[in-house]
């Protein structure tokens, strides 16, 4: 099977709407962040995260501009601090469906007779996307192998 990977970075540099810049800083914040002022977002990245951390970061800090960083947001209520875990959850999880598409998944399972017994471990080679990805992808299929999936029934 051909997957034909989610590239964040294209996705990015296609925006007149987003700088992206490379420094070590972002190391600091988990290996990147984002940053508003008016409608321009800034994204820094790490330089020295791997190929499959870069992707996940930079698809990360680019969900959170389209998300419009309500709870980063200056004008927003003092309360709404308290949600941030909820968003980063958010971001989270929409990072795992770009980056490991639950069809893809489900079609890798399909296509091996051996990968019944496929794990985060292997989906996160196979995606090239970090461990911790995969295993969100997986929790949002509410599965813990590919062994484990099986399809909605129709109705």
């Amino acid at each position: 099977m051909t997957v034909t990977p989610y590239d964040p970075r294209s996705a990015i540099e296609a925006r007149a709407d987003i700088v992206l810049a490379f420094d070590a800083v972002a190391g600091l914040m988990g290996g990147g962040l984002h940053a508003r002022r008016g409608a321009v977002g800034v994204i820094v990245v790490d330089p020295r995260l791997d190929g499959p951390a870069r992707r996940a970061v930079l698809t990360h800090e680019l969900v959170h501009h389209e998300r419009g960083d309500l709870v980063d947001h200056p004008d927003a209520p003092a309360g709404l601090v308290l949600l941030a875990a909820r968003e980063e959850r958010a971001v989270d999880d929409e990072v795992a469906r770009r980056l490991v598409p639950a069809d893809e998944l489900v079609a890798l399972a399909r296509a091996d007779d051996e990968a019944c017994g496929v794990g985060p471990e292997e989906v996160a080679e196979h995606f090239d996307v970090p461990v911790s990805v995969a295993r969100r992808a997986f929790d949002l299929l509410g599965i813990a192998s590919v062994r484990d999936y099986s399809p909605p029934s129709p109705g």
